[in-house]
């Protein structure tokens, strides 16, 4: 019997996902890793393309950033639930989502760009190639792995993972509301980042602590791959499994893109 070391996609989900009713016969195409790697990239090609648009549009209005980036958090929340046990609603929410994620990165990086231009720091091809190379090497590396079985995405590897991203919402939560008052939470401002001291030291750790986490749910994302593969899910599941994918990917880069900004203003302090 398939088993989920993943909450979010726990046996319960999985048992009762859309994909089972499409496999009726012995005949019927089951999905493979391949499969799920094509339809991965397909998100990833959207995601790209709306991120260089993104990328054009905020760089000419850059008052349009938080806007679209308000709209992109509920584009992103919505589609958890919307997709859950679907992987149907996977296929055409995936698009939609990695358009939307991929024009506010985009946009991310023309902020964080200026910011250090206005600092007169230049990080060296730009934020987004790098982002994009510490991005793939991430990729690479939790591949590696998993494949020689050092990190596996077990249950307890999983529930800590979890508590670990609640955690992390949490502060971030926190961090918003108190900012509604006017109250700044040092190391949680890109501001610090110039300031000197532990703050920006400490907004620095929190910076690589988080792309570390969101490369952790990497090794849950494989492992989810895996179980579906083995257990003769249909075709039609490997949407549900890409969706995952590209939301963690798109995870990593944003926090690559922030850690590259936490460096290169970390370093070119007077």
């Amino acid at each position: 019997m398939l088993k989920s070391s993943n909450p979010a996609f726990g046996d319960e989900t999985i048992r009762n996902g859309d994909w089972w009713s499409d496999t009726k016969s012995a005949t019927a195409e089951t999905a493979s890793i391949s499969g799920i790697v094509n339809k991965t990239g397909m998100f990833a090609f959207v995601l790209a393309i709306a991120g260089a648009g993104g990328y054009a549009t905020i760089q000419a209005n850059p008052g349009l950033l938080w806007p679209v980036t308000l709209i992109s958090m509920v584009v992103v929340f919505a589609s958890f639930f919307l997709i859950r046990g679907s992987a149907r609603m996977a296929r055409n929410v995936g698009f939609v989502y990695s358009a939307f994620e991929g024009f506010m990165l985009g946009g991310f990086a023309v902020m964080f760009e200026n910011i250090l231009a206005s600092r007169e720091i230049v990080v060296p091809g730009g934020i987004v190639l790098q982002a994009f190379l510490v991005t793939a090497g991430v990729l690479i590396a939790m591949l590696g792995l998993y494949k020689a079985k050092i990190l596996t995405g077990g249950p307890l590897f999983t529930r800590v993972v979890m508590v670990a991203t609640v955690g992390v919402m949490v502060a971030m939560l926190l961090s918003f509301v108190v900012s509604l008052f006017g109250v700044s939470i040092p190391f949680m401002n890109l501001g610090s980042a110039f300031d000197g001291g532990s703050g920006a030291l400490i907004g620095l750790c929190i910076s690589g602590a988080l792309l570390f986490l969101a490369s952790m749910w990497l090794i849950i994302d494989f492992r989810r791959a895996e179980e579906l593969v083995a257990a003769g899910a249909p075709r039609e599941s490997e949407w549900y499994v890409a969706f995952g994918l590209i939301v963690t990917i798109a995870w990593v880069y944003l926090e690559a893109m922030r850690l590259i900004f936490y460096i290169a203003a970390f370093t070119s302090r007077d």
